[in-house]
């Protein structure tokens, strides 16, 4: 898992928030303008409560509130200038990081998670940092659920929490009798001298939306691809297929970190001492068509 690259503030984010709503219908832009200076006082503690790691300290705004349809309609009613900043938030991220959901990492992103439930701050609904690119089923299991009932962040936030550099995810492969199956049972590791906080809220993050369930029902066909590949590898005259998967887990680990569960995965089957019996399981049996 990577953190997300923030949009660059220039022009500053309250200018594109003003660029929206300056193509807005005049009954709904007359609204905002009458709110203009406490969207602009909320906007300020969103970026200094993101840059503290504070978010959890944020307070909704009665005269945001009060104007929540206007506020939530900037990003409800499609405009070029929203879709221009779509864009923006994607094109800002290094190459192949959108690959995968920045949420989970086992599918693509296709849509717009606003990290600060709109519900509650509409006033954040086009806000750079309240973006985040991600996967319909990660967005929906979110939902407004970003804090829990104690009021401590749930959720990783994909621009502002950097995931730790050791390696937090590990996997164990395990092989069905008859050696036909190869599986993948995945768990979180703890790193040393992680803040005791933040390692909460990876689990948090990993629990809420059921990370190693997904990673264990998709581990079964990845390894598949993984010795598929490997025999190919091998048939086409490849001489290490053990370097071949490093090699493989280091790029996945260059893209998408050291956790993502791919890169975990590839790591675990170089180095297990059945890689070569289960590739060649794979071969047809002789005489088969």
């Amino acid at each position: 898992m990577r953190k997300l690259t923030p949009l660059p503030p220039n022009p500053v984010y309250v200018d594109r928030f003003i660029q929206i709503r300056d193509r807005k219908h005049h009954e709904v832009r007359n609204k905002l303008l009458k709110t203009h200076n406490q969207i602009i006082t909320q906007y300020e503690a969103l970026e200094l409560a993101a840059a503290s790691h504070t978010l959890e300290s944020l307070a909704s705004d009665p005269a945001c509130a009060g104007i929540s349809d206007a506020l939530r309609a900037c990003y409800e009613s499609p405009t070029k200038v929203l879709q221009d900043l779509k864009t923006a938030i994607k094109s800002t991220q290094p190459p192949r990081l959108l690959r995968y959901c920045p949420m989970c990492g086992t599918t693509v992103h296709s849509t717009f998670d606003h990290y600060m439930p709109a519900t509650r701050f509409p006033e954040f609904a086009v806000h750079p940092l309240n973006l985040v690119p991600c996967c319909a089923r990660c967005n929906s299991t979110k939902s407004d659920s970003w804090l829990n009932a104690t009021g401590t962040r749930q959720y990783l936030h994909a621009y502002t929490d950097l995931p730790p550099e050791d390696t937090f995810l590990a996997t164990t492969l395990h092989e069905s009798p008859g050696y036909s199956v190869v599986g993948a049972t995945f768990n979180l590791v703890r790193p040393d001298g992680i803040d005791n906080i933040y390692w909460k809220l990876i689990e948090s993050h990993f629990d809420c939306l059921c990370l190693l369930d997904r990673y264990n029902n998709l581990g079964n066909d990845e390894i598949a691809e993984i010795l598929s590949s490997s025999r190919s590898y091998l048939e086409t005259h490849g001489k290490d297929v053990r370097t071949f998967l490093e090699k493989e887990a280091t790029d996945r680990e260059n893209a998408h970190g050291k956790s993502h569960w791919r890169a975990v995965l590839l790591r675990a089957m170089a180095r297990h001492g059945r890689l070569e019996h289960w590739i060649a399981a794979t071969r047809p049996a002789q005489g088969a068509t």
